[in-house]
């Protein structure tokens, strides 16, 4: 498990994704920029993805902080708004997000390190909107919403409306679509 990062090191880290991309990242430009020692680094990260991972895990807090659900709402509703609620989240981020999102498909070896923290964080987002992740219903679920996070991502670092219209409806059908689904995965 990663720890929380200290917020001057995190800081440091993201605002040299912000201005040099994620495939230029390094804890030692990072170090540079900050002042703070390389050694300092060292104590709150293993590896270059710990960052992205960390900011996951930052945004997951906030939304499980804030996220109240409305006992009115349908399951997908539910979802809806939690998904909503995590954009809201990211939107400080969002130069970061837009930054490792251009450049973390020209770094296969850690596609599978961030395909397992978007689960894992979905699992927290369906644990917020009264949703199982477990057993392999609770598997798929976890699964379908992982991808269709990862697509309405996408949509929304694209998106720079202030009603987030696009990114609203791309959602909205994508829920519809695994929600067609749930009567299977209820069955197994």
């Amino acid at each position: 498990m990663i720890p929380m990062a200290r917020p001057e090191v995190f800081q440091a880290c993201l605002e040299v994704i912000e201005a040099e991309g994620w495939k230029n990242f390094s804890f030692e430009k990072a170090a540079t920029l900050s002042g703070i020692p390389l050694s300092v680094f060292q104590e709150d990260f293993t590896a270059p993805l710990d960052v992205i991972t960390a900011l996951f895990r930052q945004i997951d807090q906030e939304v499980l902080e804030t996220f109240l659900p409305s006992p009115d709402l349908s399951p997908r509703e539910c979802l809806f708004d939690v998904i909503m609620t995590r954009f809201d989240a990211a939107q400080p981020y969002k130069l970061v997000l837009q930054r490792f999102w251009e450049d973390w498909p020209h770094l296969i070896p850690d596609t599978p390190a961030l395909a397992c923290q978007g689960l894992t964080s979905m699992g927290w987002m369906l644990e917020a909107a009264g949703l199982s992740q477990q057993g392999l219903p609770g598997m798929l679920r976890m699964q379908g919403l992982t991808v269709l996070y990862f697509l309405t991502l996408k949509t929304w670092l694209a998106d720079d409306s202030l009603d987030l219209g696009k990114t609203m409806a791309f959602l909205d059908k994508g829920l519809s679509h695994l929600e067609k689904l749930a009567p299977y995965l209820n069955t197994l």
